[in-house]
């Protein structure tokens, strides 16, 4: 069992911390939480029902997918972070309501919540790694795609990328990989995976391939770190693996600070040089 879990934590933080790449590179942070909050409502309604929680939770998911994707992409060109956050305030309405009403067994909706590797099943893990394997062949067929639309969605589009499918097929990967993980994080914490890997990435990484490898790699480090320190001291995954994984985004920027210390001085250093040599050109013009 303690390989099962060690793998489902490696997947779950790579996956979670490669796809906040995007989320943290398109600036829509609350993609990741409105579509845990929307397989939450969908995994309430499967309680009330009484049916099977993991495909009504995935469906609700996808349903919250496919309208960020018609509002988005259509001629209404609604604005994405107005729609998420519009999004995550009724699936979190629909999803505490549907709690309140529930009278039956808590544990499902407790586990989506909150979250908790030991309930990670061998099926689970080959489901995340299917999972993973579609988010690195995703990234692999369409990554300059996506990092021309991470510059600017109207230059790619006049590039000639079809940012609308791209669009489409990333928003639909992400609803299915953040239903999978949410029992090992829960929903109610899946915002800090899916931003913290990533935003320690970008503070150190140089270029695009470097920042997905190391949202990745920080992503399996803060998981399967959180797991080893709630095991022990048996305290909960989730919000273990959300502080390492924040410990982690406060080494990497740390880290690039130097970095950045040297960028501001050399733009700095270019600035004033830009300005002597007009002032020196300005002097000769009048001489």
């Amino acid at each position: 069992m303690m390989f099962l879990w060690q793998a489902a934590a490696v997947l779950a933080g790579s996956s979670t911390g490669l796809l906040g790449v995007y989320v943290v590179g398109f600036r829509m942070p609350f993609l990741g939480i409105a579509m845990a909050h929307a397989a939450m409502a969908g995994a309430v309604l499967a309680c009330l029902l009484g049916l099977p929680v993991g495909p009504l939770a995935l469906l609700f998911a996808l349903l919250a997918a496919a309208v960020m994707a018609w509002l988005v992409t259509t001629h209404l060109r609604a604005d994405l972070n107005t729609v998420t956050s519009i999004l995550l305030s009724l699936t979190m309405g629909l999803a505490f309501l549907g709690i309140g009403l529930n009278k039956g067994d808590m544990t499902p909706l407790l586990g989506l919540m909150w979250g908790s590797l030991l309930f990670v099943r061998p099926a689970d893990v080959w489901i995340m790694l299917a999972m993973m394997a579609a988010l690195v062949l995703f990234v692999t067929m369409l990554g300059k795609e996506m990092d021309a639309m991470l510059f600017s969605r109207n230059i790619a589009r006049a590039c000639g990328v079809n940012d609308r499918l791209v669009l489409v097929l990333f928003l639909v990967l992400a609803a299915v990989i953040i239903t999978v993980n949410l029992q090992i994080v829960g929903g109610l914490l899946m915002y800090s995976l899916l931003t913290n890997p990533a935003a320690a990435a970008f503070e150190i990484g140089r270029g695009m391939r470097a920042v997905r490898f190391l949202a990745a790699s920080a992503g399996a480090l803060g998981a399967v770190g959180g797991f080893w320190l709630s095991y022990p001291l048996n305290l909960p995954t989730g919000a273990c693996i959300v502080i390492v994984s924040a410990l982690l985004y406060a080494v990497a920027l740390a880290a690039g600070q130097p970095r950045r210390t040297r960028t501001s001085t050399d733009k700095h250093g270019r600035t004033k040089t830009g300005q002597r040599v007009r002032h020196q050109a300005d002097n000769q013009g009048h001489g």
